[in-house]
């Protein structure tokens, strides 16, 4: 799905904004230093996150961005969809450039990454940033193997 170090980067600095302190305004430094992103990077993925309404920037001494809405109310997908441009090559893009077995066979490939694309979009739906935050999403412990 998409470029998925985008993704991540964008997730993990919404989470790391919700996991903030309410209305203190947490700059993009901060952020960037506990994260392991540049902040250049960091400028441009904000940039998207604002314009897509997901954060606000507080301006002046002490300023920096905070979350638009509570946690609880942003999911993973609205975050997809604001760093993600219409048209940005998902799945199915790169499957029709790559498939080499002919219209049937591109044409089955298709409807594989479209089924993808819509299942993962309802699980990224169903996620918001507070479920991450939460820990509600953690991994299961892995079974132990009988040897």
């Amino acid at each position: 799905m998409k470029d998925s170090s985008k993704a991540r980067y964008a997730v993990a600095a919404l989470v790391d904004l919700a996991s903030q302190p309410v209305h203190q305004p947490t700059t993009l430094a901060a952020i960037a230093k506990r994260q392991e992103i540049s902040v250049s990077y960091l400028e441009q993925l904000f940039a998207k996150l604002r314009a897509g309404g997901l954060i606000k920037s507080v301006r002046g001494p002490g300023g920096g961005y905070i979350l638009a809405r509570p946690g609880e109310q942003i999911t993973i997908a609205d975050i997809y969809g604001a760093v993600f441009e219409p048209g940005d090559g998902g799945p199915s893009a790169q499957a029709g450039a790559q498939a080499e077995g002919g219209a049937a066979l591109r044409f089955h490939m298709e409807g594989l990454w479209h089924a993808m694309e819509m299942e993962i979009g309802k699980f990224l739906q169903s996620v918001t940033v507070h479920d991450v935050l939460s820990g509600k999403l953690a991994a299961p412990p892995r079974p132990v193997s009988a040897e």
